[in-house]
């Protein structure tokens, strides 16, 4: 009787290939070789549209005109807003003293009680001053400048000073307008009022006047915050045709 068991090997049963499992490989396998041709074929997604955008108006740039519509002007194109140069001899060959351009009655008419002070040899300026310590109320006081300068240069000198003083005068809110009549050769009138909240202005207005080749200026302000009936503006262009007239004939 042997007495030793058995030891051989147990042989296992292989991994038998069922029709069901060989299927779903099959499934699989189409499966992966479909998802890799899609891949390899799938078109790129179209570009974004862009606008195209005017830099001057940040606004879509306009269709093209109607045909036989002229194209719109190039800068240099545009027609110019510039002034003929004026022309002629030169009235004025000696400077003038503005202080002496502008009589007693005028003054103490627009200022009251005026005190005559001159910085620049240009400019005279006559303001208010409180007699013998009594006390003025805040909307009666006033002040007149006047400049005058002539320039040796010529006429067409003179044309672009007071052109550039005009255009100092285009920046403010309301701009300038032409007297009528016209003072002198050339003229313009603004005024304006500073802001604030102190109640006092002032408001101010100016006249400026070119003769020839001397220009003036003429301001004349009151501390108000406004001026309905126009008094300030009627004041300094008595005070310009007054130094324009003076100037022309001779004196100071």
């Amino acid at each position: 009787m042997n007495d030793y068991p058995n030891t051989a090997p147990t042989k296992r049963p292989g991994l038998r290939m069922t029709p069901g499992l060989l299927s779903g490989a099959m499934a699989v396998l189409v499966l992966m070789v479909f998802t890799i041709v899609f891949l390899a074929t799938r078109q790129p997604p179209p570009a974004p549209v862009i606008t195209q955008v005017s830099a001057r108006t940040s606004r879509p740039t306009e269709k093209a005109t109607e045909p036989g519509t002229p194209p719109p002007a190039s800068p240099t194109e545009q027609p110019s807003t510039s002034e003929p140069v004026p022309t002629g001899e030169a009235k004025f060959t000696k400077e003038v003293d503005p202080c002496k351009l502008v009589g007693e009655d005028l003054r103490v008419k627009l200022v009251l009680f005026p005190k005559e002070t001159k910085i620049y040899k240009e400019e005279c300026e006559w303001g208010t001053l409180p007699r013998f310590g009594a006390g003025i109320p805040d909307n009666m006081y006033h002040k007149l400048k006047v400049y005058t300068k002539v320039f040796t240069g010529g006429v067409a000198e003179a044309h672009e000073q007071f052109v550039a003083r005009r255009g100092e005068a285009a920046l403010i809110p309301k701009g300038y307008t032409k007297p009528d009549p016209i003072v002198g050769d050339d003229s313009f009138v603004t005024g304006w009022t500073l802001p604030g909240d102190t109640g006092k202005g002032p408001t101010t207005a100016v006249v400026g006047v070119r003769v020839s080749n001397a220009v003036i200026e003429v301001t004349y302000d009151r501390r108000v915050t406004e001026d309905p009936e126009g008094r300030l503006t009627r004041g300094a262009m008595e005070v310009a045709k007054a130094v324009a007239d003076k100037l022309s004939s001779g004196a100071g």
